[in-house]
């Protein structure tokens, strides 16, 4: 969608309308958080992640692209001053009603770009009562989730001591994957001279496959952020965004292909 506009926000109704009659189908929907992200990270990284990707990932699918939904369930991080955190019942009835008017204007599919883990638990459920009701197809991808299979043969990654990090090293909160994600949107608001280090191996004891449970950020660590964002860089951060925009939408064109199929 680089030819015609593709931002619900910068549309008329009409607009809107006749991309829907030329048979764009699709729209994209960019979800994130304003919450704390250590003494280096801006407010609104989890957000500025999900508009950076999901604008990539509106142009790979020939998409249209909603405004973002710059607030979540961020309430482990309200001992930060700035955040602003949305109660589960608050978030699941904000989703319902962007769901719904999405669907009533005539779109089919709806492909959700998260930028905050918590908000993951309270829109699925939504998803599949509007699935249910509807027909209208919803998925929701954690944007970060993409590189997870990938992540040791990033640029930047791939030929580095970071190599041997795990995972959580390289997707932590406020760590080198959002920092530089959201350094795509703006580079110059972080304080990069502030960026510490602090190992995920807590966070990990706290919440892992085997066993979570709900605890407050200061809890976790020290400076409310964890991980090495100190090569954060908006090169890099464009390599993976374009990256996980790319894998997101093969994903979701395998998805529709195969629900398309008899079983």
């Amino acid at each position: 969608m680089t030819e015609k506009k593709y931002r619900l926000d910068e549309m008329t109704y009409v607009e809107v309308r006749e991309a829907i009659d030329r048979g764009i189908d699709t729209v994209v929907c960019p979800v994130g958080a304003t919450e704390q992200h250590g003494l280096h990270g801006v407010l609104g990284i989890d957000s500025f992640c999900a508009l950076k990707v999901g604008e990539k990932v509106a142009q790979k699918a020939k998409a249209l692209l909603a405004p973002l939904m710059p607030y979540g369930m961020s309430s482990s991080h309200m001992s930060y001053p700035g955040t602003i955190s949305l109660s589960n019942e608050t978030l699941v009835h904000v989703m319902r009603d962007i769901y719904r008017s999405l669907t009533t204007d005539g779109f089919k599919k709806i492909i959700v770009v998260n930028g905050n883990e918590p908000n993951y638990y309270s829109m699925v459920p939504v998803a599949r009562e509007i699935r249910e009701d509807t027909g209208v197809l919803i998925a929701i991808s954690n944007w970060y989730a993409a590189l997870m299979e990938i992540w040791k043969e990033l640029p930047g990654i791939k030929g580095t001591e970071r190599e041997q990090w795990r995972w959580p090293n390289f997707m932590a909160h406020g760590g080198l994957l959002e920092t530089a994600a959201a350094m795509t949107y703006k580079a110059d608001i972080f304080r990069m001279d502030q960026a510490v280090t602090y190992p995920p191996d807590r966070r990990e004891a706290i919440s892992n496959p085997v066993l979570t449970a709900p605890v407050k950020m200061e809890e976790v660590c020290k400076f409310g952020s964890y991980g090495d964002p100190r090569a954060a860089s908006k090169e890099l951060g464009e390599k993976w965004v374009e990256m996980a925009a790319t894998r997101i939408v093969e994903r979701f064109d395998l998805l529709v292909k195969t629900l398309a199929e008899k079983v």
